[in-house]
C-alpha cells in the first residue's frame, strides 16, 4: 500500500513526463518511485537496481520534468555511457519520450562526431568524446544542470573512471551553476556510497528492495544446456563467454546443436554492422541463440531472454550478476544455466550463485591510475593554448596524485618536449598541439594492434583479429579462408567445414599514457 500511495504521489509530480515515459507500462517500478523525489528536488543520486528495473527512466524522466517545467536552456543534461553501442541503445530508448515533451536529444561519439549548431537539451556521449568537446566547445556547457553516468561499475576504478572524475571538475569550472547534480546508475555496486563519493560530494543512495529469484542449473556440457532448453520450451538463449576465442568456438558448436534455429555471435572484435545484425536477429526471431562476451552484459536491447548460459566462469561476481540479469527481464525469476568442466568448477559456480542470490558483492579497493594525470595535462593544455598556472594543474590532479608527483610528471613531459614552462604557467608545445589537433589526446584506452578481416565477395569488414592466425579460421560465427594479407588487412572468403577461432587483442590494465610517466610512477 505504501508503494501504491508513493507511486501515485510521484506520478502527480511527473505531470509532463508521465505519459511519454510511463503510460505504456501503467505504473512506476519501485526504483522509480524511490529515485524520482530526490532528483526532482535537485539532489544527486546513485541508483543501484537489477537489470530491467527501469533505472534509465528513473533518472531521465524526473530530469526531463525539471528541464521542461523549469525552462532549462540549451545543453542542460549530459548522459555519459561507457560504449558506443550503449549510447545508440540509450538514444533509441529515450528519444521518443523526450521529443513528446518537446525536448531534443543528440548522440555524439566517434561514429557521430559532430554537434548541431543549435545545442540539444540532452546529449548522450562517451567519456572520450566529452573530453574532446570540453577542449573544442567549452561554451557548450554553460547551461549544464545535470550529469548522468550509466553503468558506472564498468568505469569506476579504471583509467576511464578517473578521467571522468577530472572531467567533472573541469565541467564545474565551465557551467554557470557549478553545483549541477550528478546521477550514477548500475546494477552491481558493492559500495554505492564509496563509489558515488568519487564523483559527487552530496548525494542520496537509492537501492532496490532485493535481487530476483534465480532458477539455476549447473550442467556439464552445451548439449545438456540445449536439451534443458527444449524440455522447458525456452526459445531465446544468451550464452556468455569470457574470451572472444571462446565465443567463436562455442558459437560454432552451438550451431550444430541448435539447428534449425539461428545462432549468432557478438564481441568487440566484430564489425559494428555484424554486431547490429546479431542484435536484430535476437530481437526479431522467435527462436534464436546468441553467444557473446561482456559486450552484451550492459543495456543493449536484444529482446526478452528465456535462459542465460554461463559458458565460462565469470571474472567476478559483479559480472555474473550483470550476465544473469539479462534473463527474463519482465519477470520476477531468472532462469540461468552454467557449464562446469570439473567438480571444482561446479563447487565454485554453486558458491557464486549462492552469493548472487543474496545480492552480496565483494568490496573492491580503489586505486587511482596516474596515467590519467598525463592524459588530462595534455587535454587541459590543449584546451588553453595561452597556458595554465601550475597551481591550477596541481589542484585538478590532487585526487589522483600528490603535488610532488604532478611536478615530476610535468618536468618529465617537458624533457620529452610535450610541454613548456614560463611566467608561472605551463604550455602545450607544438608537438602536443599537433597531437591534440589530430584528436590523439582524449582517449586513455590502450590502442590495439590488429588486422581487419574483409570478405572478398562483398567487400564488407567482418571484424578484427590479432596475433597468430591459421589459414582457415572462424569469425562472426562463420568459417573463413585467407585469400591475401596486405598491410593490416586480411582478405578472406567463406569456407566450408569447421575451424578454430583466431587470437584477439587483449587490453592492458593501465591507461594508454602510462608510458609517458616518470619511472618512479610506473
Amino acid at each position: 500500500m505504501m508503494l501504491h500511495n508513493g507511486g501515485s504521489a510521484v506520478r502527480r509530480r511527473l505531470g509532463r513526463a508521465w505519459t511519454p515515459f510511463f503510460a505504456r507500462f501503467g505504473r512506476l517500478t519501485p526504483i522509480q518511485v524511490e529515485a524520482a523525489p530526490s532528483i526532482l528536488k535537485g539532489r544527486s543520486v546513485v541508483v543501484t537496481a537489477p537489470t530491467a528495473s527501469g533505472k534509465t527512466e528513473a533518472v531521465t524522466a524526473p530530469l526531463a520534468e525539471r528541464c521542461a517545467g523549469e525552462d532549462w536552456r540549451s545543453l542542460s543534461v549530459l548522459y555519459l555511457v561507457p560504449t558506443r553501442a550503449l549510447a545508440n541503445d540509450t538514444l533509441a530508448r529515450i528519444r521518443d519520450p523526450l521529443q513528446d515533451m518537446g525536448l531534443s536529444v543528440v548522440l555524439k561519439h566517434g561514429d557521430r562526431p559532430y554537434l548541431p549548431r543549435n545545442l540539444p537539451d540532452f546529449l548522450i556521449t562517451t567519456p572520450e568524446s566529452l573530453d574532446s568537446l570540453i577542449c573544442r566547445k567549452p561554451d557548450a556547457f554553460h547551461h549544464l544542470r545535470a550529469l548522468i553516468i550509466d553503468e558506472i561499475h564498468l568505469l569506476d576504478n579504471t583509467s576511464r573512471g578517473d578521467q571522468i572524475r577530472l572531467l567533472i571538475q573541469r565541467l564545474r569550472s565551465l557551467a554557470a551553476q557549478a553545483d549541477f547534480s550528478v546521477h550514477l546508475m548500475s546494477a552491481t555496486l558493492s559500495s554505492p556510497r564509496e563509489v558515488a563519493s568519487r564523483y559527487a560530494s552530496d548525494f542520496d543512495v537509492v537501492t532496490s528492495r532485493g535481487p530476483r529469484e534465480i532458477d539455476r542449473h549447473i550442467l556439464s556440457s552445451l548439449d545438456e544446456v540445449c536439451r534443458l532448453a527444449r524440455e522447458r520450451e525456452w526459445k531465446k538463449l544468451l550464452i556468455f563467454c569470457n574470451k572472444r576465442e571462446s565465443v567463436e568456438r562455442i558459437g560454432d558448436e552451438l550451431t550444430g546443436l541448435w539447428r534449425p534455429y539461428p545462432v549468432v555471435v557478438h564481441h568487440g572484435s566484430l564489425d559494428r554492422r555484424i554486431r547490429e545484425e546479431s542484435e536484430a536477429v535476437m530481437k526479431s526471431a522467435e527462436v534464436a541463440a546468441c553467444v557473446s562476451t561482456s559486450t552484451l552484459e550492459v543495456g543493449i536491447d536484444i529482446g526478452d531472454i528465456d535462459l542465460v548460459v554461463i559458458a565460462e566462469i565469470p571474472w567476478s561476481l559483479s559480472s555474473l550478476l550483470q550476465r544473469i540479469g539479462r534473463g527474463n527481464r519482465r519477470r520476477e525469476i531468472i532462469h540461468a544455466a552454467a557449464i562446469a568442466n570439473s567438480d571444482e568448477e561446479k563447487e565454485h559456480l554453486e558458491s557464486m550463485f549462492d552469493l548472487a542470490s543474496c545480492g552480496q558483492l565483494p568490496h573492491e579497493s580503489y586505486r587511482a591510475d596516474p596515467s590519467v594525470a598525463v592524459q588530462q595535462l595534455f587535454s587541459c593544455l590543449f584546451q588553453c593554448p595561452h597556458g595554465v598556472h601550475e597551481s591550477a594543474l596541481i589542484g585538478l590532479l590532487s585526487t589522483l596524485c600528490p603535488e610532488e608527483s604532478v611536478k615530476s610528471i610535468l618536468n618529465h613531459l617537458r624533457q620529452r618536449d610535450y610541454v613548456g614552462q614560463g611566467g608561472g604557467r605551463w604550455y602545450a608545445t607544438s608537438r602536443l598541439m599537433n597531437l591534440g589537433t589530430r584528436g590523439k589526446i582524449h582517449s586513455n584506452i590502450p590502442d590495439t594492434q590488429s588486422y581487419d578481416v574483409a570478405d572478398v565477395s562483398s567487400g564488407r569488414t567482418i571484424g578484427a583479429i590479432a596475433g597468430v592466425f591459421d589459414e582457415v579460421f572462424s569469425l562472426g560465427g562463420r568459417v573463413w579462408r585467407v585469400v591475401s594479407v596486405s598491410g593490416k588487412i586480411i582478405r578472406a572468403k567463406r569456407h566450408g567445414g569447421r575451424a578454430s577461432a583466431p587470437m584477439f587483442q587483449r587490453h592492458r590494465n593501465r591507461g594508454a599514457f602510462a608510458h609517458l610517466l616518470p619511472e618512479e610512477l610506473l
